[in-house]
């Protein structure tokens, strides 16, 4: 699985670009994002990745693509703390945090890290 992530100007309609491109290809999304000053980011991934990346492209959309990993840890207070201190632990840097399901006993997350061999390693079972 990949994640895609586009720095943008922050200013009024530019998600609602990103998004209307995707649309127009009937690609769905999860997606986050900040913005900051002048600047924003965000971060999706796609239930078509082939076709986002064929869509950025057309659009003219400058966007990094990275490897992620899915994480499935409990929705309990300290479960994200302890496998971020695992991570941290292990000399490996989470670049991109990106929620992607959340309900009462579970929390899926995409991850992109500086080191997803080390990662898996630690996370094992947390891994999907």
């Amino acid at each position: 699985m990949s994640a895609f992530i586009i720095e943008f100007q922050n200013q009024p309609g530019r998600l609602a670009d990103l998004c209307e491109v995707m649309a127009a290809r009937d690609v769905n999304l999860v997606i986050c994002g900040v913005a900051h000053g002048d600047a924003g980011t965000v971060a999706f991934i796609a239930d078509d990745e082939a076709a986002a990346r064929s869509a950025l492209q057309d659009a003219g959309l400058d966007a990094t693509e990275r490897d992620a990993l899915t994480v499935r840890l409990k929705n309990t207070p300290g479960a994200g703390a302890a496998t971020f201190r695992r991570l941290a632990d292990a000399g490996v840097n989470v670049e991109v945090f990106l929620p992607v399901r959340v309900s009462d006993s579970r929390f899926v997350a995409v991850l992109c890290v500086d080191d997803q061999e080390a990662a898996a390693t630690v996370l094992r079972n947390a891994v999907v």
